[in-house]
């Protein structure tokens, strides 16, 4: 048990604990990174005015991000003898049901070609490839994990992308939080760079159980190899990691199916989230346990290293360099969280928040209304104390079974159900404290 005595230090320090999953793997919870830099301004009394006003502006940019982008892409063989859609207007085109959205449908209202549905864009990859269909449209989030996992070249099949279509799809959340009512928040972190608005994989599966009357937060992690339901495509088995490329809503129906419990809102972190934050903090020093290498990146001493954010991403990353792998890495990535607490309490990271707030936007969005989030500030400021953080983790059993999303056979873990019971009831305790 870890004990800080700011609520928003701690929310973000569960920020940072979804980032170094992220990076070691591979919209509620930034009311937590708000509510510590508008806490920390308001205390700076004089200073603290002005920063609250500036704080308040960019949470704006980051709160009630409920909008997802997803790039389609019409594609075709790469032998076939079409250069552009028009091409294919005397031709089918097919898409695949479990991906198919209104929105989608409408967007492809505007074409000529004739439309064939088919199961899953596995199954539209294989059309495609025996002639049934001279086109398919697919995500191109899913064309890259294909690529990623060399699935397209078991598939045997080159494509060609002709044009793309964008889509943007609005996540709503009716639930609405008060600052003294306990609440579950899904944190997923991002295995991308750049904006965080585009699906990808999600390699981090926390749930925050957050409770304000008694101060208390647990974490549950979750293994991102799970093998679990996916909450679309009549449930078939997949990776949890997989659901991510479906959007927020499919990875945060499936926790809730996982874990039978009620999910309020969510928060989302990537790549460039955790490099950016590390880098205008000035770096973290980071105890390691161990001398070891990591390619392109440079050496790790044992002892102190102070590491800029591509460093401590790798530190945070590596678990080939040791034997005992991810137990190692598991270490590595505590002794990160250890760091960035440290940090976080600083005086000289208090006075410089400002730039950390600019490097947020982009890579951190939660569905938490700034109204959600102020009401929760001024509930905090009426009520200090020290707050607890608990950790928790599930485990499982490894194995290698076929994957939905993969259509092959891949490393997956079985849910270990006692370890999911246990979470469930630990999450409703906290829920029913007073």
């Amino acid at each position: 048990m870890i004990r800080i005595t700011i609520l928003p230090v701690i929310l973000l320090v569960i920020l940072f604990v979804t980032s170094v999953f992220l990076l070691i793997r591979k919209r509620r919870l930034f009311k937590a990174l708000g509510m510590f830099f508008i806490i920390v301004s308001i205390a700076g009394t004089i200073d603290g005015i002005y920063l609250y006003v500036h704080s308040m502006r960019a949470l704006k940019a980051i709160a009630n991000q409920t909008t997802e982008i997803t790039t389609y892409g019409i594609y075709v063989l790469e032998d076939e003898k079409v250069d552009s859609v028009e091409g294919l207007k005397s031709g089918t085109v097919g898409f695949a049901k479990d991906i198919t959205t209104e929105d989608l449908s409408q967007a492809l209202k505007k074409y000529t070609f004739e439309l064939s549905s088919y199961n899953s864009q596995l199954d539209l990859i294989e059309g495609l490839k025996n002639k049934e269909c001279q086109g398919a449209v697919l995500s191109t989030s899913y064309i890259n994990m294909l690529e990623e996992n060399d699935v397209d070249e078991g598939l045997g099949v080159e494509l060609r992308l002709l044009e793309e279509i964008t889509i943007e799809k609005v996540v709503e959340n009716p639930v609405v939080i008060t600052p003294e009512e306990p609440f579950v928040l899904y944190i997923s972190g991002k295995d991308n760079w750049g904006h965080i608005s585009v699906p990808s994989r999600s390699d981090v599966n926390i749930l925050a159980t957050v409770n304000p009357k008694t101060k208390h937060i647990l974490l549950v992690s979750t293994p991102r190899d799970y093998y679990v339901p996916l909450s679309i495509a009549d449930g078939a088995m997949d990776k949890l990691t997989h659901t991510g490329i479906y959007g927020i809503d499919v990875s945060q129906e499936t926790m809730e199916n996982l874990y039978g419990i009620a999910i309020d809102h969510y928060f989302k972190v990537n790549f460039s989230g955790f490099e950016g934050l590390i880098n205008a903090m000035g770096g973290i020093t980071v105890w390691s346990n161990y001398d070891f290498d990591v390619e392109n990146i440079g050496h790790f001493s044992k002892g102190d290293n102070h590491l800029m954010g591509l460093q401590a991403l790798a530190f945070a990353r590596e678990r080939y360099s040791f034997p005992r792998g991810d137990i190692v890495r598991g270490e590595n990535q505590m002794n990160v969280i250890q760091s960035v607490v440290e940090k976080m309490t600083s005086k000289s990271i208090l006075k410089n928040y400002g730039n950390i707030l600019k490097e947020c936007d982009g890579t951190f969005a939660t569905d938490i209304s700034s109204k959600e989030m102020a009401d929760l500030v001024a509930y905090q400021l009426s009520t200090p104390g020290e707050w607890n953080i608990e950790k928790l983790s599930v485990g499982g059993t490894g194995a290698h079974q076929s994957v939905y999303s993969l259509g092959k056979k891949s490393y997956v873990m079985y849910p270990n159900e006692e370890d999911i019971k246990n979470a469930r009831e630990r999450i409703q305790e906290v829920l029913d404290e007073e």
